[in-house]
């Protein structure tokens, strides 16, 4: 969480990311398991809520997950 966060507060010095995308995403990516997908709703509300309420586009918002995907990728690969 903690290279996830990292990365995406230096992207948002460029371009504002949704940092909570990216968080809901990389913990998504994370849960190694197949029951996470039920989480799938949740990280799609987020979205949706971060859209609705004008704090972000929508492609920041999916900026935001692509970067939490990635990361967090990366790094749980990197532990493993």
């Amino acid at each position: 969480m903690l290279a996830g966060i990292a990365v995406a507060l230096g992207v948002t010095l460029f371009w504002k990311i949704s940092i909570h995308s990216a968080c809901a995403v990389a913990v998504l990516a994370l849960a190694v398991t197949p029951w996470a997908l039920l989480l799938a709703p949740v990280v799609i509300a987020t979205a949706w809520a971060r859209v609705r309420f004008g704090d972000h586009t929508t492609a920041q918002v999916i900026g935001g997950a692509v970067v939490g995907a990635v990361v967090a990728t990366l790094a749980f690969s990197a532990l493993t």
